[in-house]
């Protein structure tokens, strides 16, 4: 058996050979392009039996590997940095590290677990419609900031100038409180209408909105045009999230496990798709479910020692996942009578509701990983019945 660490680089990577007997066989550096991987690979494919140890799961060279069928280790840079025999780090002494941490069976050189392909697809689309997330709440803010130092009646008159194109196309054609003060009560209903406005009813109470006295700010067009540079930045993230979601929803429904996920009480296809997406399919990543809890970040952490017991919040943990699980707890509570009674049962404790969400986040990630490892679809009733059964509350199914 040989041992091969690889210390990943955004340009480059050291990699270091083992022998069994511990003993360094070659040290070389490859490039992140495909004169490097030519190398590595004549350097795996002589050798019978390679196990490689690396610092991260994804990544262009750790599909190359993957693709060649590669026995792959990850481990943790927390878990290298602790490790080190000194402060000092060099690329090449790390890849010598993982190389021989591996040799030596250390337990947080883990196999790399390797999903299906739409699982891959999906976690990329999750992960593209969350950062059009962020971006659109970044500029968004802009938007509002800005719109309070000269126009703030524009801000509440559609709800949210942030979500909505129909806030950013008024905005846009009137982009000065003048501008809106000088419509019409027709002006402003053939706006409406050209944007099939479904709402037809509020118009009296629009139009008296914008006819409210309002102070003018006395320098204002520096404002207006930044507030213009941000519409159609706004306006298209818009239009690309609700094209990814789309996706989305197109790649779960292909995937065999769709319809587990789909029977969970109250999620829709986002979120049932981005809990496929974190989790993934390869059954062997989550040995039990205490493991699922702890990388969902649902578990509290327990620290004891003498007659101090401290129960506190867990912060290491896949945060997307967290996400998910919470938008999960969430929808729960307005289909699934248990889960609701469990809810009420935390704020009946003192506890807040992102805690009481959190707390019947934790059992979902249980009722999951049973379902999950059996791929048997969630039933309502036999969890309640089960329940029952184990001597607790019987809860009314809603």
């Amino acid at each position: 058996m040989y041992y091969l660490g690889i210390d990943w680089a955004d340009d480059k990577h050291d990699v270091c050979l083992l022998a069994e007997t511990g003993q360094i066989l070659s040290q070389f550096v490859i490039g992140h392009n495909w004169s490097g991987f030519q190398t590595l690979a004549e350097t795996l494919d002589a050798l019978p039996d390679v196990k490689i140890n690396i610092e991260r799961r994804d990544g262009l060279l750790i599909d190359w590997l993957v693709e060649r069928g590669a026995d792959i280790f990850v481990m943790h840079p927390h878990a290298l940095a602790a490790r080190r025999p000194r402060r000092s780090k060099h690329d090449q002494s790390d890849a010598y590290l993982l190389a021989h941490l591996l040799r030596l069976d250390d337990l947080e050189c883990r196999p790399l677990i390797v999903q299906s392909p739409i699982v891959e697809h999906l976690k990329q689309l999750v992960i593209a419609y969350d950062r059009l997330m962020q971006e659109q709440r970044r500029l968004g803010n802009q938007l509002v900031f800005y719109l309070k130092q000269y126009y703030p009646i524009a801000i509440d008159l559609f709800s949210s100038p942030v979500r909505h194109l129909i806030a950013l196309d008024f905005v846009e054609q009137f982009p000065t409180p003048q501008l809106a003060q000088s419509l019409t009560l027709t002006d402003l209903q053939a706006f409406l209408a050209s944007h099939h406005y479904r709402y037809m009813e509020r118009l009296p109470q629009l139009y008296q909105h914008l006819q409210q006295p309002i102070p003018i700010a006395r320098v204002q067009t520096g404002w207006v045009e930044h507030v213009k540079c941000l519409i159609p930045l706004l306006r298209y993230l818009i239009h690309s999230k609700t094209a990814i979601q789309r996706q989305i929803t197109t790649v779960f429904k292909t995937h065999p496990d769709a319809s587990f996920w789909q029977s969970l009480p109250g999620v829709g296809p986002l979120t049932a798709a981005r809990l496929l997406a974190h989790i993934g399919d390869n059954r062997d990543r989550f040995p039990s479910a205490m493991v699922l809890q702890a990388i969902a970040g649902t578990a509290p952490i327990t620290r004891s020692s003498g007659k101090h017991l401290a129960v506190e919040f867990r912060r290491a943990c896949s945060h997307p996942l967290r996400a998910a699980t919470d938008d999960l707890a969430r929808l729960s509570v307005r289909e699934s009578g248990w889960a609701a009674a469990c809810f009420n049962e935390q704020l009946a404790r003192g506890h807040a509701k992102p805690r009481a969400y959190r707390a019947l986040a934790n059992r979902w990630m249980r009722i999951i990983w049973k379902c999950w490892t059996t791929g048997e679809p969630y039933d309502e009733v036999k969890h309640v019945m089960n329940r029952a059964k184990q001597g607790r509350q019987s809860l009314r199914i809603a």
